[in-house]
């Protein structure tokens, strides 16, 4: 029997405020944008300020389907 093929879809918007806050790559919090990570099959969505969190997430998710 093959192995079933598991997708794992994701959406990800990088949001500005509406305040006028620019983003900037030498602040950690990358200067008021903030990024929106939806997880399509599950429809679980989490924001976060730093890339990295987002991208952490993401690996964190495919993980839970492995």
């Amino acid at each position: 029997m093959a192995p079933e093929t598991v997708i794992a879809s994701f959406v990800v918007r990088f949001v500005k405020p509406a305040d006028g806050a620019v983003a900037r790559r030498d602040r950690p919090d990358g200067g008021g944008l903030r990024i929106v990570v939806r997880q399509v099959q599950s429809g679980y969505e989490r924001r976060f300020a730093r890339i990295d969190d987002a991208m952490e997430f993401i690996r964190d998710e495919i993980a839970l389907l492995e």
